[in-house]
């Protein structure tokens, strides 16, 4: 190991948590667990252009990736990690697992803040949550840090809210009222396997059989994988509780003959990673949708981890899986700095990011005032949105979002026993995870990435349109308006003409 002194490591410098503070020192005795993600070998990077170019092929003249190939292809080089392996040992940490491009590491916190050098503490937010926070970067020998993409579980995201009492607000629509609005297909998903990503909740059988059975509806219980050591049991019950409910009552109820797995993560990037690979790698199991109704702005990531994800999805693409994502549900996200962010991971352009719209007195819709949208600084405006959208051109980032649904007056949702009127634009995801179900059902194949497609014919469609558009309402700093805008996207979906153009 070389004794040239450390270097940075690439992307891993993060800034101060806003409206956090230090509240105290860590148990630097205390084990932990942590993700280290690797270079991919000299030949095995993700052919990104395929996947971009399926997403504009129609889904009947696709040849999609083996799972089993494309991560044997595209993993990292065995000498990398035996550098890596080397390295660890040297600071008393221990490799106990290999992924596709990753290592799991054991080891003291005290061994991994002299490892990479890295600043770690005890925050408390302005709700006084308390977390573990890393600010700064983390450094390694140069040649350790060439081949590391990134280390994660060393920062925590602040917890999720506990509940507060329940109460229904609000007449939700039933399963059948949604698929009739939005012109779903005939079908119930049969022969689907829907990922739905969890971080750190509590997934309760009893409250998805209530649901089911109020709507008259027979399907099978979700199977949960735990990713990473996550809790999915504990006593007080959150925000992410609520999300869990919410997330596969919607997708059991639009498509009942599909199977759902739950891919439940810590609260953390290392848990969103790892359990977003799991999900897309998985053979026993292999998923054809994933809906991921989480994400916190770009500046809030650690850098390196935004390519890792937007990696993720490609590979996701090239397997057929069609990955949907929540825009978020605090508008523009002008409260940390005063400036307009979105999502990751919806602002991936390998993802179709979910925004939310209000049913109006009229029965029309128009944009939810939280749903999150505007112009990524991280991912650049894919070739398929900049021939549609010209408003774009106006800022250099990807638009978000793609496409959007109803989350006023909610959906039919229980927790503990309630009934909830649910919605934000986490009903979105699963809401479009349930219609792709049931049009692959019909296909006979995965649409798999499908935006391109989307753009292309809502630009000029024949026949029906695909988009009923939204052209009224606003976020706090985008206004909807006919053709894409970065409120509601296209628009809400026409189920039918949406599988016709796939079927094309």
């Amino acid at each position: 190991m070389s004794s040239t002194p450390p270097v940075q490591i690439h992307g891993s410098h993060r800034e101060p948590w806003p409206g956090s503070s230090p509240v105290g020192e860590l148990d630097l005795e205390r084990e932990l667990l942590l993700t280290a993600w690797l270079r991919p070998r000299r030949t095995g990077a993700l052919d990104t252009d395929r996947a971009r170019a399926l997403g504009a092929t129609p889904p009947s003249k696709r040849i999609y990736a083996d799972r089993a190939e494309l991560a044997r292809a595209t993993d990292v080089d065995p000498d990398d990690v035996a550098l890596f392996r080397t390295f660890c040992e040297r600071h008393k940490i221990t490799v106990v697992e290999t992924h596709w491009r990753s290592l799991v590491l054991s080891g003291k916190i005290g061994h991994f803040v002299d490892a990479f050098g890295a600043s770690v503490a005890t925050h408390a937010d302005a709700g006084k949550r308390r977390f573990r926070h890393r600010s700064g970067g983390l450094h390694a020998p140069p040649e350790v840090a060439a081949i590391t993409r990134g280390v994660f579980g060393l920062h925590q995201w602040p917890r999720a809210l506990t509940l507060r009492q329940l109460e229904r607000h609000a007449t939700p629509l039933t399963a059948a009222q949604v698929a009739a609005r939005y012109d779903f297909p005939s079908g119930d998903g049969s022969g689907q396997t829907i990922g739905v990503l969890q971080c750190r909740a509590e997934f309760k059988p009893a409250d998805f059989e209530r649901c089911m059975r109020a709507q008259g509806i027979t399907t099978q219980q979700p199977t949960t994988v735990c990713v990473d050591g996550a809790a999915v049991e504990h006593e007080n019950e959150t925000s992410s509780d609520l999300e869990a409910a919410l997330d596969t009552q919607i997708v059991g109820a639009l498509a009942p003959g599909a199977r759902i797995v739950i891919y439940e993560g810590p609260n953390d990037e290392r848990g969103f990673l790892d359990a977003i690979r799991t999900a897309i790698f998985e053979r026993e199991r292999p998923i054809s949708i994933l809906s991921i109704s989480y994400g916190w702005p770009e500046m809030l990531w650690t850098p390196a981890t935004l390519p890792l994800l937007d990696e993720l999805f490609a590979a996701a693409a090239l397997v057929g899986v069609s990955v949907f994502c929540s825009s978020g549900d605090n508008g523009a996200e002008l409260d940390y700095d005063g400036q307009p962010h979105v999502l990751a991971p919806a602002s991936s352009p390998f993802a179709i990011a979910c925004g939310a719209t209000t049913i109006d007195a009229d029965g029309g819709e128009s944009a939810w005032a939280q749903t999150g949208g505007g112009y990524s600084r991280t991912f650049p405006i894919p070739a398929w949105h900049d021939a549609h959208a010209e408003s774009a051109r106006a800022e250099p980032g990807r638009g978000v979002p793609d496409v959007a649904a109803q989350e006023s007056p909610g959906y039919m949702v229980y927790v503990d026993g309630v009934e909830l009127a649910m919605g934000g634009t986490s009903a979105v995801a699963p809401v479009w995870a349930a219609l792709t179900a049931r049009i692959n059902q019909r296909l006979g194949k995965p649409a798999g990435f499908f935006a391109p497609l989307l753009y292309r014919h809502a630009a000029g469609h024949r026949g029906k349109p695909p988009f009923r558009e939204v052209t009224s309402g606003g976020n706090g700093r985008y206004q909807a308006r006919a053709g894409w805008n970065p409120c509601t996207g296209l628009g809400v979906p026409v189920g039918s003409a949406i599988e016709e153009l796939l079927r094309a």
